[in-house]
C-alpha cells in the first residue's frame, strides 16, 4: 500500500486514478488540480508516491518536482505522461523521477509504479561548467 499524492490533469482523470488506486488498497493522501495546493500535503506525508500528471501547467511538471523533492526528500515521483521522448525521459530521471506511465496505461503498470519499493533517484546535481581551472572530464 502506498501514500499517493496525485497532481495535475483533469478532474476526470483524478476520480479514475483514485478510485483505481483505492480499489486496490493505496491510500489517497491527496489530490489536486493545483500543484500550489498540494506542496503542503507533500511536506506532511509519510512515505509519499507523488503521481504526477505531465501535462499540468502553472507551474510545469518539471518546475514542480524538484520543488516536491526539496517539500519532502522522502517522496517518490511517478510520472504519467503520453510522451514517448527519449529527452522527456532523460529530464524525468535527472529530475529525480522514479517511473514512468504513459498514457495509455495497463492498469497493471500503474499499479507496479506506485507500489514499487525502489526509492527515486537523486536529482542530478548540475556539473560546473567547463573553465581553464576546470577542464571538461574533471569536474
Amino acid at each position: 500500500m502506498a501514500n499517493v499524492v496525485i497532481v495535475g490533469g483533469t478532474e476526470e482523470a483524478q476520480l479514475i486514478l483514485r478510485g483505481l488506486l483505492r480499489l486496490h488498497q493505496h491510500h489517497i493522501t491527496a489530490a489536486s488540480l493545483s500543484a500550489r495546493t498540494t506542496l503542503g500535503m507533500i511536506r506532511q506525508a509519510t512515505d509519499p508516491v507523488l503521481l504526477v500528471d505531465a501535462e499540468m501547467t502553472e507551474p510545469s511538471w518539471a518546475e514542480f518536482v524538484p520543488e516536491a523533492h526539496r517539500a519532502n526528500p522522502a517522496l517518490r515521483v511517478v510520472l504519467l505522461t503520453p510522451s514517448r521522448s527519449t529527452r522527456l525521459d532523460s529530464q524525468a530521471r535527472a529530475l529525480g523521477v522514479a517511473a514512468l506511465v504513459r498514457r495509455p496505461f495497463a492498469i497493471r503498470e500503474l499499479l507496479t509504479a506506485v507500489s514499487s519499493p525502489e526509492p527515486a533517484p537523486p536529482p542530478a546535481e548540475s556539473a560546473p561548467a567547463p573553465t581553464p581551472e576546470n577542464p571538461p572530464g574533471e569536474g
